[in-house]
């Protein structure tokens, strides 16, 4: 799961469909719709050419048991 931030700051839960080359298709949490965002000159846009951001929330590492590697600790 990822949280998907519009340029007013709102987050929505989503889960990543699709990642092929510049091209991302996820599915936000209570919609029927599949949304598709673009890579455009560093920038997440969505369908409606507004720029997004994503965050990958640390909860989900550790819910796969998996976790990134923490700066400074071996």
């Amino acid at each position: 799961m990822i949280l998907v931030r519009n340029a007013s700051g709102a987050k929505q839960p989503a889960v990543i469909l699709a990642l092929i080359g510049p091209t991302m298709r996820v599915a936000l949490k209570d919609s029927d719709d599949v949304e598709e965002y673009r890579l455009v000159n560093q920038t997440w846009v969505s369908g409606q050419c507004e720029p997004v951001t994503f965050e990958f929330p640390l909860g989900i590492f550790e819910a796969i048991g998996m976790m990134p590697p923490v700066p400074g600790v071996q």
